[in-house]
């Protein structure tokens, strides 16, 4: 096998992050590791980019061993600890999906999808009350946030209160109006 140039390296990651922008993840895929198994470059950036689009591929075994490599050269990239959160959230790992995303949030405490995510984990693994801080948390800074309102629809509906919990469903989709009869789903 031939060694790229530098500047061959260079094109070929740019390219890759094009065809990610352009969700092309099996090219991105097939750019990268031709990049990587030539042991040409190595950097977090790449393992992200790999990781990333095998994530979205489904392959969640690849996409948690690329993007542990990503995080173990930039522990600090926030996108990497999210996504691995993501990973091992989608393997029904929630503890260690609470690590990274509680890592990422650490990194980025504004980004309300990385708080949805903790809150969503908590709810899986039962802890409610956590859940319920989390989804708040989001509702506070976001009022309209379907995913959290929904998150605490489900948590009030399950602990018995119903009214507020449709309540919140209502907030999150406009779908749903309480009477004395019920409730009932507006088309």
């Amino acid at each position: 096998m031939n060694k790229l140039s530098n500047d061959e390296i260079l094109n070929k990651k740019k390219e890759a992050q094009e065809l990610f922008k352009k969700h092309s993840f099996k090219k991105v895929i097939d750019l990268l590791n031709q990049i990587i198994l030539e042991d040409h470059q190595r950097d977090h950036m790449s393992f992200f980019l790999l990781g990333t689009s095998y994530l979205y591929e489904r392959n969640l075994k690849l996409a948690e061993k690329n993007l542990k490599i990503s995080i173990d050269q930039n522990k600090n990239y926030y996108n990497s600890n999210h996504n691995l959160g993501v990973t091992f959230q989608l393997n029904g790992n929630y503890n260690e999906a609470l690590k990274f995303f509680k890592k990422a949030h650490q990194l980025n405490s504004k980004n309300l999808g990385t708080l949805n995510h903790i809150a969503q984990c908590y709810e899986r693994l039962k802890s409610f009350d956590e859940s319920k801080k989390y989804y708040n948390k989001v509702v506070e800074f976001e009022p309209k946030n379907k995913i959290a309102l929904k998150g605490l629809s489900r948590i009030l509906i399950k602990f018995g209160f119903h009214k507020q919990g449709l309540d919140y469903l209502q907030k999150s989709a406009g779908l749903i109006r309480f009477s004395k009869e019920g409730f009932k789903i507006i088309s």
